[in-house]
């Protein structure tokens, strides 16, 4: 009996010794990451994550494992950093005890660095500007946010707030959809022309404003346009696939199930690892854009627009079908009596 309380007791002993230890490893590298605004912070523990620091300074005299994303900061290292670090518009310095454990990229950037600093890894200038920016945001501001919300709900969440804008946009401006839609039809050149220079006209814009606290706010701006114009462009795109396959059908047509069959078919192209990211990021934005500006630039030159007139008056204005039907009653009332 007392051999078996002296063994319940080693052994009690021993998973308590255990568990205290995992809470001071975990507790001893602390979290840090997500979005930092316009603070002067100071690592001197341990601290893990991948955070964006944005028109902030940051002194590390601990050791930090993550990726660090700035924007108009400043990073003094004097500890250690297991990962990369990407830089626009900053200056990075480097002390004599400072580690880096990682590549820097830097974007009108200046890097100094003690000459017995470890840098392993190679310091290039930043090339391959989009891809970071969207990682940054996925990684540092998205990812972290979303933290333990399933995939699937944040993706039926996307859906559902997709859904909820473009029946917006059809009941408020379906003109303009349906508008967008023959223009994608009948000037595919041009759409996709136009499309491409103002999504790169935009690229180079958002960029420049965000290496300025000035321009900050600018860059924000254009992002939500863009959002708005990707979400309209999304609305067109799914009414013409959807009449592309009522066409092939044969069935009788209506706005709102085009949109509901080519929404779905979007939905599932964006489930698509590969060709959903890119038609995320540069099919559908680019689409998006050059449709609207193609209706805007029929408008401006005068191009003649007749058919494009019937075809909304004959299949998507409500008021226009009822004043027609009122015409052709009262004419058959007349010529009845």
């Amino acid at each position: 009996m007392r051999k078996s309380r002296f063994l319940y007791g080693v052994l009690l002993f021993i998973m308590f010794t255990a568990v205290s230890y995992a809470v001071t490893v975990y507790n001893e590298e602390s979290q840090f990451s997500g979005l930092q605004f316009m603070k002067q912070i100071e690592l001197q523990e341990k601290t893990k994550g991948d955070t964006l620091l944005l028109f902030s300074d940051i002194h590390i005299s601990g050791t930090h494992s993550g990726n660090m994303y700035v924007i108009e900061g400043e990073i003094s290292i004097d500890g250690i950093v297991n990962g990369d670090i990407y830089i626009y518009g900053g200056k990075i310095y480097i002390g004599e005890t400072g580690i880096v454990n990682g590549k820097i990229r830097t974007l009108s950037s200046n890097v100094v660095y003690h000459q017995k600093a470890q840098v392993n890894g190679s310091i290039e200038p930043l090339m391959a500007t989009l891809r970071i920016f969207i990682k940054q945001w996925d990684e540092t501001l998205f990812y972290h946010y979303t933290d333990g919300i399933p995939y699937f709900i944040i993706q039926l969440a996307r859906a559902v707030l997709q859904v909820i804008i473009s029946l917006l946009f059809l009941s408020l401006s379906g003109r303009t959809v349906l508008l967008q839609g023959i223009v994608l039809i009948n000037q595919t050149k041009d759409v996709l022309y136009l499309g491409t220079v103002i999504y790169l006209m935009g690229i180079a814009l958002i960029l420049l404003f965000t290496l300025s606290l000035v321009g900050f706010p600018f860059a924000l701006l254009l992002i939500i346009v863009g959002l708005l114009f990707a979400s309209l462009g999304i609305t067109a795109l799914s009414v013409v696939i959807g009449e592309w396959i009522l066409e092939r059908m044969a069935i009788s047509q209506d706005v709102y199930i085009k949109f509901w069959i080519g929404i779905g078919i979007l939905e599932l192209i964006k489930n698509i690892p590969v060709v959903g990211g890119m038609s995320r990021v540069l099919i559908i934005p680019l689409l998006s854009l050059g449709m609207f500006a193609q209706v805007i630039l029929n408008k401006l030159l005068n191009v003649p627009i007749a058919f494009i007139e019937e075809t909304y008056e004959n299949k998507f204005n409500p008021y226009y079908q009822a004043k027609l039907y009122e015409t052709i009653t009262r004419d058959l009332n007349r010529r009845g009596r």
